[in-house]
């Protein structure tokens, strides 16, 4: 009977050590970003001798590489798919054209790139930035990590492999010198543990300046993914600040990126060929997100497939997620989606080419957070998110031990209801303050009462 009782403990504590582990190490090792950040920017191998006030239209470009790991042939079991990690000849075959997709495209004045990896079990330790910087020389870049995790142990299952460490995030690219370049955070997952290894999802604004004393003010982002809409919301609020304080300034605002959701007119069954239960293929964006801004995107062209088989034009699910998103003084010439046949990466690149208007037209109504500087605006909301997730951790992580103390409280109001009324008032002054004061004063009232 012993033996099996100690069998039946290895048994639970096992597991218990597993997953235990890979939490405290995660917890030891998470990346924390500040609120705002500045980050390097990489000068060109072979500067423009354009300047931004030369040009009569600046052309941009936007795509999800996928960190070189989703290219048509993978399908992915975080997208009720199998695959774990792509074989490394196949992501060899697709950074290759990431690269030379880029570099076909080295005209735009703008490139943003998501899902950047430097190094990484899963991208076969690729450094994907400096292979596309390489392909477009005569563009400045810089990098802002939105995925830094020492060691990613999903799936969980013991007997699977694991996506193992990830470094990654977005990289701008542009012709122009920026004057400024900052990494702002956006509010994270609640999940606890799994936001311990979850990307810390971020902006990166780049600001040109311009003749006329103002300013183009470049973002490149990556929103919510995995989630019934409720984080994006917020992170889409948290970005609702920052861009009306800009264009308050008389600023010229370009957002460009992955939403991980539709622009609000668009028809998201419209390339539908198989049954789809994916709520994020089920959403559209806000129509009224700021009023006067404009949604840019190709409704002709889909830019992202779903992973869960191997791309197949006659089966795959396919829609637009991928696009850009204007101030009300910039025109748009044109916006193109570029098939690729998602062969290097689960999303296509789209294309857009803006015009300047010289005059700035009148603000319509928006928040009243357009009084305040745009950085502290985001820095107060990032703040109070940075503190919550901090207050919901050490919550998770004292769970048992507040299980503990609580037993331990009955056991001594038990032992107080043995005792006299003065014996009860000097054990209660003299107990660990593991109680509120709150529950201090009533155990006291209550032993009065008695």
């Amino acid at each position: 009977m012993k033996r099996m009782l100690i069998l039946l403990l290895v048994i639970i504590l096992i597991p218990a050590i597993y997953v235990g582990g890979f939490i405290l190490y995660g917890m030891a090792t998470k990346f924390k970003p500040q609120p705002v950040e500045d980050v390097s920017v990489q000068p060109a191998e072979q500067p423009s001798t354009r300047a931004i006030s030369s040009l009569d239209t600046l052309s941009f470009m936007t795509w999800n590489i996928g960190y070189g790991g989703l290219g048509a042939e993978t399908d992915f079991f975080y997208d009720d798919g199998k695959m774990i990690t792509t074989p490394q000849e196949w992501v060899q075959k697709y950074t290759k054209g990431i690269f030379a997709t880029v570099k076909e495209n080295q005209d735009a004045d703008f490139i943003f790139i998501q899902e950047a990896d430097r190094h990484g079990k899963r991208s076969w330790n690729v450094d994907e930035v400096a292979g596309i910087a390489s392909s477009a020389p005569d563009h400045n870049y810089a990098f802002a990590v939105n995925f830094d995790v020492k060691y990613l142990p999903f799936p969980l299952e013991p007997w699977k492999d694991k996506i193992g460490p990830v470094y990654g995030g977005l990289l701008s690219l542009s012709r122009f010198m920026p004057e400024e370049t900052q990494r702002i955070s956006l509010p994270g997952i609640p999940d606890w543990p799994k936001k311990i290894f979850y990307l810390e999802r971020c902006l990166m604004m780049q600001r040109f300046k311009l003749p006329n004393d103002k300013e183009l003010v470049v973002v490149n982002t990556h929103f919510e993914a995995y989630d019934d809409g409720s984080v994006k919301k917020e992170q889409m609020a948290l970005t609702k600040k920052l861009l009306e304080a800009e264009y308050a300034k008389g600023n010229y605002v370009v957002l460009g990126g992955d939403w991980n959701i539709a622009p609000p007119d668009f028809n998201v069954k419209k390339w539908e060929k198989e049954p789809n239960y994916d709520k994020l293929y089920e959403m559209n964006n806000d129509s009224n997100y700021i009023p006067g801004w404009k949604y840019v995107y190709d409704g002709n062209t889909p830019t992202n497939r779903k992973n869960s088989h191997a791309f197949d034009p006659n089966t795959t699910f396919t829609t637009v997620i991928d696009y850009f998103f204007v101030s009300p003084n910039v025109d748009v010439v044109e916006v193109k989606g570029i098939n690729a046949g998602f062969e290097y990466s689960d999303h296509n690149p789209v294309r857009m080419k803006i015009t300047l208007r010289p005059e700035h037209p009148v603000a319509l109504a928006v928040a009243d957070s357009v009084v305040v500087d745009s950085m502290a605006a985001t820095q107060a909301d990032t703040l109070i998110h940075d503190e919550m997730r901090d207050n919901e951790e050490s919550a998770e992580v004292k769970k048992e031990s507040k299980k503990s103390d609580t037993k331990s409280d009955k056991t001594a109001s038990k032992k107080d209801n043995e005792t006299s009324s003065k014996e009860k008032e000097t054990t209660a002054g003299d107990k660990p303050a593991k109680k509120s004061d709150k529950k201090v004063k009533k155990a006291a009232a209550k032993a009065t009462a008695q």
